[in-house]
Parts: structure tokens; C-alpha cells; sequence
């Protein structure tokens, strides 16, 4: 219980990042709830549903910035993605999920700091298919489906608004049915998690409000440097501690 309680305020700490950018939630809250000593699957279904719902209002909120059909094809093909994710994840180790885990935040923070073109261009249809599979694949397995369509995006330049607000239509499909996936599947943890899991929530939501406070007070380029330190430095103390 006192793991699941630290575990809260590892995430109340991401949420703030991920209310300020739009997707950073999973990335700094993998890292420091498996250093804490959770395991692999309460992370990931803790992550998942904490994104559906933090997400949910923003989605609705800057509906009209929104790319719907982005958001269409990258749900699209995080669906497949997740199917494949939900079938493997039962037959790979914890103990090789962890060191991967960690691999997979220092990677996306190292391709986050590599400057986009200088001309933006709308990825191809089947570029944001193949990046939904991937997204799906990872959401399953590590909650870490944010990277890719946030990667995709980055390189094409899209504008921040419609930026947060795709992002947010793509969480709330794809972790909505990557937690029905894992629920299906018996992946779900039971008992003691449930009982913890609306500390959860309200850490994510309040983590998320403070979030969009800071991002209004800090530079967009500070914060963004800020975050890409973390990400790295906590995928790596999780490589280190697996």
C-alpha cells in the first residue's frame, strides 16, 4: 500500500508536465513509479487510465482545433497495434519489460531534442496508420503510446493547439480500449490497486491543472528543454535500477 501511495504522487508530479505539454504524463511517470518499486502492469493500467481521463476534457474543450481525420487514422491504427500489444504482453517477462521501458523513454527524449525541418508537411495517411500501430503496440504494453504520434507531429510542425487537441483524441480512444483490451485479457490488477485507483485520479487531474498554470508562466522553450532532461534522465535511472 505504501508503494501504491508514492506511486500516487509520481503521478501527480507527471501530470503537471503532461498538463503543460500535452503528453509528458507517461513518460516521467513510468520512469519513477518502476524506480519506486510498482510493478510493471499497475503502471500501465494506473498511466492508461489516468490519460483517459485527464484527456477527456481537453478533448471536448479544444474540439475545434482538432484534426479529426489525424486523429481518425492514428486511433485506426493504434487498434491492430494494441490487439498485437495485449497478445505478447502475457508472454513477455516483467524483468525484460522494465529494462525496455526504460530504453523506450531515453529514446524518445534523445528523438525529442533533435530540432524539427524548417518546412512543415502533412505526414502521409499511411505514415499516421503505421504510427497508431506502434502507438497501440507500446500503449498496451508500457503506456507509452504517446511518443509516437507526438514524434510524427513534432517533425510536421503542427500548430501547439491542434497539437494538444489530437493528442487528446488520440489518448482517449486508444487507452479506452487498450484498458478494455487488458481487462479482457485478466491483466487488470485487482484488490489493493481499485481501492487506491481515485487517488489516483485526482493526483492526475490536479497534476494537470497545476500543469497549465506553469506552462503559462514558462517559456515554451525552457519548459520543453526541462522536460526533454527528465525524460531522458529517468529512462536512464530506470535502465540503471532493472
Amino acid at each position: 500500500m505504501l508503494i501504491l501511495i508514492a506511486g500516487v504522487g509520481c503521478l501527480a508530479l507527471a501530470s503537471v508536465i503532461g498538463g503543460a505539454t500535452g503528453f509528458g504524463t507517461a513518460l516521467i511517470a513510468t520512469p519513477l513509479m518502476l524506480l519506486i518499486g510498482m510493478d510493471v502492469t499497475v503502471v500501465v493500467v494506473t498511466n492508461l487510465a489516468a490519460g483517459f481521463i485527464t484527456r477527456i476534457a481537453v478533448a471536448i474543450r479544444m474540439r475545434e482545433n482538432m484534426n479529426r481525420s489525424r486523429v481518425r487514422r492514428l486511433c485506426a491504427g493504434s487498434i491492430p497495434g494494441a490487439c498485437a500489444g495485449a497478445a505478447s504482453i502475457t508472454h513477455l517477462p516483467e524483468g525484460l519489460l522494465k529494462p525496455i521501458a526504460g530504453a523506450a523513454v531515453m529514446l524518445c527524449g534523445i528523438w525529442l531534442a533533435v530540432p524539427p525541418r524548417a518546412q512543415s508537411r502533412e505526414p502521409t495517411s499511411a505514415a499516421q496508420a503505421v504510427t497508431g500501430i506502434v502507438g497501440g503496440f507500446m500503449t498496451v504494453t508500457t503506456s507509452l503510446g504517446g511518443p509516437p504520434p507526438v514524434l510524427l507531429m513534432q517533425r510536421a510542425r503542427v500548430p501547439q493547439l491542434t497539437f494538444i487537441a489530437d493528442l487528446a483524441g488520440y489518448f482517449v480512444v486508444t487507452n479506452a480500449f487498450a484498458l478494455i483490451l487488458l481487462s479482457v485479457k485478466g491483466a487488470v490488477p485487482q484488490n489493493t490497486v481499485w481501492a487506491v485507483l481515485p487517488l489516483f485520479a485526482v493526483a492526475a487531474l490536479l497534476g494537470n491543472a497545476i500543469g497549465l498554470k506553469v506552462a503559462r508562466r514558462m517559456s515554451a522553450n525552457t519548459f520543453r528543454s526541462a522536460v526533454i532532461a527528465l525524460v531522458i534522465i529517468s529512462g536512464a535511472a530506470t535502465l540503471i535500477s532493472s
